[in-house]
């Protein structure tokens, strides 16, 4: 077990958890549980292939259209340039229901898949979603992904996406997670990109009373290009924590990371990354940004970027900011009359709004909407 005093586990809650309490989840009955966040993103894309799997398990009916070949297992010619991050990855891998998923340039790009996860089970349980997902040469895909639960479960869950993206394709990827407040999540996600390839990825988490997410970026081919954003509300007691890594292993590569968080009540939300650039990896272009909104007196956020740069010839800087609501901006507002007990609304609506325009995949600014207007509601018990 990974400790606090470890560095990419520091400001974690890891001491205190305890996984002996949760079972191997075996249940076969898996409510349906699509909340309001999950589904005012489902309803923007009522035109998309939708896979629904049940504790990792797929619907044995399902046939997949031409363009798609979906597997059971996690294919070696992809996993072998995953390297697990931590024992909860190995854990995935030795336990997990892989479902794998190739892409190929055939498919209608103007219909988003969908594959939603509903996660269940009648004792505290720890569950193992595992997606593999590869684009094919050429290929061009919108993929949206839901973690969701019931309110009353209490879970351990351990998701890992691995994207892998041959020469030339593109995709858009949105993950939600709206799991009960009970749960816990420890998360991989990982992207390989290959020469030309394009990425632009979206993550919004609202769930979990402790959920983290490890994002690595592999910028493995020449002129590859991978945009990493998240927006994320903490309320109550939640510690929502990301990690990410760019690695840069190829020239002419560029990364864009921009993540986005709001902590009010006694929430907590941390942050740290690395941008690292190996031996080689010339003209490479990379960013690194996390702001963060502290709403409340008892709430607070740590923000940790970092740089490890092992090449001359690069453009990379980070940025992070942790503040409350700027008192110009307040003082504005209220100076035309708008109510102070809305001013702050508009401020936090305003912050996630411009985060939602960098996905091009429809919802994202519904979602952040819902998400803001149930974090308010907390905020008022």
């Amino acid at each position: 077990m990974p400790t606090s005093s470890i560095e990419e586990w520091r400001y974690s809650e890891i001491d205190e958890l305890d996984i002996s309490k949760y079972l191997i989840s075996s249940s076969e009955v898996v409510r349906d549980c699509t909340s309001a966040l999950t589904a005012s993103v489902l309803e923007a894309n009522d035109n998309a292939l939708v896979i629904v799997t049940r504790n990792g398990v797929v619907d044995p009916n399902f046939d997949p259209p031409d363009g798609i070949k979906l597997g059971g297992s996690d294919p070696e010619d992809i996993s072998h340039d995953f390297s697990g991050a931590d024992l909860f990855s190995y854990l995935n891998a030795l336990l997990g229901s892989p479902l794998s998923m190739s892409i190929g340039a055939v498919y209608d790009q103007r219909r988003p898949v969908v594959v939603v996860r509903y996660l269940d089970s009648g004792n505290p349980a720890a569950i193992f979603p595992n997606l593999c997902l590869k684009l094919e040469e050429g290929a061009s895909a919108q993929v949206i992904e839901v973690l969701v639960s019931p309110e009353d479960s209490e879970l351990l869950a351990i998701p890992v996406t691995k994207i892998f993206q041959a020469q030339g394709s593109s995709l858009d990827y949105l993950l939600v997670q709206d799991i009960g407040s009970k749960c816990k999540m420890i998360g991989h996600q990982a992207s390989r990109l290959m020469d030309n390839a394009r990425l632009k990825s979206m993550s919004i988490v609202a769930g979990g009373d402790y959920a983290r997410l490890f994002t690595t970026s592999t910028i493995a081919g020449a002129g590859a290009e991978s945009r990493l954003n998240a927006a994320y509300f903490g309320s109550g007691q939640q510690v929502l924590d990301f990690r990410t890594l760019q690695e840069h292993s190829a020239k002419n590569g560029r990364s864009e990371l921009y993540f986005k968080g709001a902590a009010a009540n006694k929430s907590h939300l941390v942050y740290s990354g690395l941008i690292k650039v190996d031996k080689g990896a010339t003209s490479t272009d990379a960013f690194q940004t996390n702001k963060n909104l502290v709403l409340s007196e008892g709430a607070r956020a740590d923000s940790v970027p970092n740089l490890d740069i092992e090449e001359n010839d690069v453009r990379c800087s980070h940025a992070s900011s942790v503040g409350p609501i700027d008192e110009d901006q307040q003082y504005y507002l209220e100076s035309r009359g708008i109510k102070p007990e809305l001013v702050q609304r508009l401020i936090v609506g305003g912050f996630f709004s411009e985060i939602a325009e960098r996905s091009a995949i429809a919802g994202v600014k519904e979602a952040l909407r819902t998400l803001a207007a149930r974090k308010w509601r907390e905020l008022q018990q």
